[in-house]
């Protein structure tokens, strides 16, 4: 836990990318901000929270379908207690997106309500799209749009050009680039997003992150490593990546379990849900 602590990321092209953000915020009715739905309070940054204000709101979570459904099932409700309604989203699935549509269509914006007072026809809407990195912006324009237009890619960072998207007769959408708060003080949340993918491996040593990434799953979620690598708690966590390597016959050439390939492997199957549906955050 301690290497936590040295964890420090907000490269130059994201205070570039904050900047041109504000910009093209200022020609936008209203924001999409969409979350990753295995650590929703640690994607949805107060930062971004910050630089929206006074625009209206819809919050999508993606990847519901990966998340642990009855971890996600309370925290929907602490968020609705708090006003807030996320759309429980698998990208992929028209009806989740024709629902989403529809509620963007019924979002009241200031623009309309100031047009709706001088008798004029409702104008378009703009919504930009907004979060952290890695976490289905581009999936959610792709399935929005009925185009693949946005690049997606399993990468942070990969989003660079922000364009402009008709998606209904009345209703426009901006791409931006992910973007995360500056200078995390919750060293424990910006972990939680490296181990989903979210920011860059190089912030973080691989030995450090799976470490707490083992600690989490050992905490939480001791019955999916049972099943998936016959895992059980060890004196440490590389004691605990040496037996799954033994166990799924990951070994040096001199017969050595190879632990770093068991870190890897562990990381990448929690990612696309191969070891089960998990939940993160609490």
């Amino acid at each position: 836990m301690n290497e936590l602590k040295e964890i420090n990321w907000f490269p130059g092209h994201m205070k570039k990318a904050i900047r041109h953000m504000q910009e093209k915020l200022a020609l936008c009715d209203g924001v999409i901000e969409i979350g990753d739905a295995r650590a929703p309070f640690s994607s949805f940054p107060n930062y971004l929270h910050q630089l929206t204000e006074g625009k209206a709101r819809v919050f999508v979570f993606s990847k519901a379908d990966l998340a642990d459904p009855d971890v996600l099932k309370a925290q929907t409700a602490k968020l609705r207690e708090q006003g807030i309604e996320p759309f429980l989203t698998d990208l992929r699935e028209k009806r989740n997106v024709k629902e989403l549509l529809t509620h963007l269509s019924r979002v009241k914006t200031k623009k309309e309500e100031r047009y709706a007072k001088l008798g004029f026809p409702p104008p378009s809407k703009r919504f930009m799209v907004i979060g952290i990195p890695n976490v289905g912006k581009s999936t959610l324009i792709n399935s929005l749009s009925g185009r693949k237009k946005a690049p997606v890619e399993n990468r942070p960072g990969k989003t660079r050009d922000e364009p402009l998207l008709q998606v209904q007769d009345r209703l426009y959408i901006h791409d931006t680039p992910g973007i995360l708060e500056p200078n995390y003080e919750d060293k424990e949340a910006i972990a939680k997003l490296a181990i989903l993918g979210s920011v860059r491996m190089d912030i973080l040593p691989l030995i450090a992150l799976t470490d707490y990434m083992l600690e989490l799953l050992e905490k939480y979620y001791p019955h999916l490593l049972f099943e998936r690598y016959r895992h059980e708690r060890r004196e440490n966590a590389e004691e605990g990546f040496k037996a799954i390597a033994r166990q799924r016959n990951l070994l040096l050439p001199k017969g050595e379990p190879d632990s770093e390939r068991a870190r890897k492997l562990v990381l990448n199957e929690l990612r696309n849900g191969t070891l089960g549906r998990i939940s993160l955050d609490r």
